[in-house]
């Protein structure tokens, strides 16, 4: 893992990088797709356990892998407008990195937990409408993502997580940033959505509610909910398991995992 100091305007923010290496016995150049990995955190911090623990998993998969540091909560700067911003950036970097790293621009990925999902979701409605992006993000945006991924992602922030509006507040004062439902359109991408049905944090009707739209206007989705599992899985396993906490291994829900590789093969980002 490598670091990468990127800018936004006059901010810099920070991508962990996890490049596959060409194979040298290889005849011929293979390129690899790219997952974005947005962590939660409550929008304060980003949790380790869903930053190196999903990069790895994607690379054991082929697929290169990237560890945004988002914009956070701070007592001078709320999280939005910023955060879609450096996920614009960076993906206009990519660009530049795609014949350095051998990446297929065609087939990246954003994945988001919790939090980090919320991001996620924004950019599916907010930045991939020419009409709203340009209100956000002045330059263009060269790279767009195929397809998302939500992992027990906050969606809505009237549907039970934050407690209070205050909390919204300081996330965004700016109501268009609430509710990421409202702004799907036919530009948005493809989803992979998970969650547990008695999640304690984040409501699973941000789920339910995020599908339902998708639904209505035809943007392909797949939603798995699982009857049983706490707030903030990641991995389900023992690799994301908290020490001595046996709630966070739960084998029923870390099938998520396989399912997700599936459906990206049928949305032909990894092949068969």
């Amino acid at each position: 893992m490598n670091t990468q100091k990127l800018m936004y305007k006059d901010t810099e923010f920070v991508l962990d990088t996890y490049w596959l290496d060409p194979i040298s016995d290889f005849t011929s150049t293979v390129k690899h797709p790219v997952v974005i990995i947005c962590p939660g955190g409550g929008f304060t911090f980003h949790s380790d356990r869903e930053a190196q623990p999903i990069a790895l998993k994607f690379a054991s998969e082929g697929v290169h892998a990237l560890v945004l540091h988002y914009q956070l909560i701070t007592n001078n700067e709320t999280v939005y407008p910023l955060a879609l911003q450096e996920l614009a950036t960076t993906l206009n970097w990519l660009k530049s990195q795609a014949d350095i790293h051998l990446i297929d621009l065609n087939k990246i990925i954003l994945i988001g937990f919790s939090a980090g999902g919320q991001i996620v979701a924004n950019y599916n409605s907010l930045m991939t409408d020419p009409e709203t992006v340009q209100k956000i993000f002045s330059d263009p945006i060269e790279v767009q993502p195929k397809v998302n991924v939500l992992c027990y992602s906050v969606i809505d922030l009237t549907l039970g997580y934050p407690d209070s509006t205050e909390y919204a507040e300081q996330i965004s004062s700016d109501k268009i940033y609430w509710s990421a439902q409202e702004h799907l359109t036919s530009n948005s991408k493809p989803t992979f959505i998970w969650q547990t049905v008695d999640d304690e944090t984040v409501p699973v009707l941000n789920s339910i509610t995020y599908a339902q739209k998708l639904n209505a206007i035809g943007i392909p989705y797949e939603l798995h909910l699982f009857g049983s599992g706490r707030h903030g899985l990641s991995l389900a396993s023992r690799v994301t398991q908290h020490p001595g906490e046996d709630s966070y291994v739960v084998p029923a829900d870390a099938k998520w995992w396989e399912l997700c590789i599936n459906w990206l093969k049928l949305q032909k980002v990894l092949p068969n």
